[in-house]
């Protein structure tokens, strides 16, 4: 940076050069002020409008290493510090280096990085305080600060901020689910990972079924399958405001289906075109005809609930590949709208081939 100045000062002085003698005879008081405004004012103007930290070299030369490029952004935020993307780069960056040393088996180095990268988050965080993905971050970052990797009242509540904004958003049901079995309310993480299972591929589906069963034994909950498939119906469909459908489907169908298939059945809010459904069931491997009972026990969102809802749109899906994103071949059951008061008898739904996603389809989709 010195070398810039000393060139800026002779630039300066070789300008004064030929300006000062011509003004100096007649005018000397305005040569004289020129002396002095020009070069602070031009030293002025570049520290208000220019990039000093450009003239450091340690800023102006290729980072050797992550560890340079971190002290490089450090040193750039310290000079603007509302660059929120340069705040998350610096959390995400500082975040995998403290699981690189968590690896390593250097402990106290990771939580050092953590403990950076939790400090970088909040600062984004207190520049976009509203999106959703930025707070599940921070609430993953504020876990990993801590020795034991829990969710504290603090990273809990950023979970549930994200989740009240994007209720289906993946990593803040797995995180909220993490939190919940932490505190003790293996309930909770069952009702957030099962809200999660439809929304992921085969392989963490699997993984993810394992932590299902596991917090459902701690909960003293039945095991998924006697969840899944609902005894027979022989009352009415609305005890207790539940909902009874009866599921058919040509048997011919069924059979060409892969062993990966998987049945999907929505109750959505007739009213209400986007949002996660009311009430929602998984099968595996169904035997049709399906009797199955639709009540408040499957409602993915404490706010959203089947008795809650006066005027209902049933429909179902038996996914080709388990995924619960809508594919040709999937056989699909049109949607049938009910009110729940007058739902005195089982709902008749029909599973058809669908060569292509329908809208109705796409509907009871758990994803945006």
């Amino acid at each position: 940076m010195s070398s810039f100045v000393l060139a800026a000062a002779a630039l300066v002085a070789l300008s004064l050069a030929f300006i000062l003698p011509a003004l100096w005879s007649g005018a000397r008081r305005t040569a004289l002020a020129m002396v002095l405004i020009v070069p602070l004012g031009a030293a002025g103007l570049y520290y208000a409008k220019g990039t000093p930290a450009a003239l450091d070299p340690a800023n102006r030369t290729m980072p050797a290493s992550i560890e340079d490029a971190i002290a490089q952004l450090q040193r750039r935020l310290a000079d603007e510090p509302d660059n929120l993307e340069g705040w998350v780069l610096l959390g995400r960056t500082l975040k995998n280096q403290g699981r690189d040393s968590a690896m390593a088996g250097n402990i106290d180095a990771a939580l050092k990085q953590f403990a950076a990268a939790r400090d970088a988050f909040l600062r984004a965080k207190a520049l976009s305080p509203e999106e959703p993905d930025l707070l599940v971050e921070t609430a993953e970052a504020l876990s990993l600060a801590e020795a034991d990797r829990r969710f504290s009242a603090e990273a809990t509540t950023l979970l549930d901020q994200a989740l009240g904004k994007v209720p289906n958003h993946q990593r803040g049901l797995w995180f909220r689910g993490i939190a919940a079995l932490q505190a003790g309310d293996a309930a909770g993480a069952v009702q957030r990972w099962e809200a999660l299972l439809p929304q992921v591929d085969a392989a963490t589906a699997e993984a993810l079924r394992e932590q299902i069963v596991g917090a459902r034994e701690a909960a003293g909950m039945p095991p998924m399958s006697d969840v899944a498939v609902a005894p027979s119906i022989s009352s009415p469909a609305t005890q207790g405001n539940t909902l009874a459908l009866t599921l058919n489907a040509d048997p011919a169908a069924v059979a060409a289906m892969p062993e990966q298939a998987v049945l999907f059945i929505f109750a959505r809010n007739a009213d209400v075109a986007a949002g996660p459904p009311v009430a929602a069931q998984r099968i595996a491997r169904p035997q049709f005809p399906l009797q199955v009972q639709l009540s408040d026990s499957d409602s993915l969102m404490p706010s959203a609930k089947l008795s809650a809802t006066p005027r209902i749109s049933v429909s179902a899906r038996y996914a080709r590949s388990g995924s619960v994103q809508p594919e040709a071949g999937d056989l699909v059951a049109e949607p049938v709208v009910v009110e729940l008061a007058n739902a005195t008898a089982p709902i008749a739904l029909t599973l058809a081939p669908s060569d292509t996603p329908t809208d109705a389809a796409r509907a009871p989709t758990f994803g945006p």
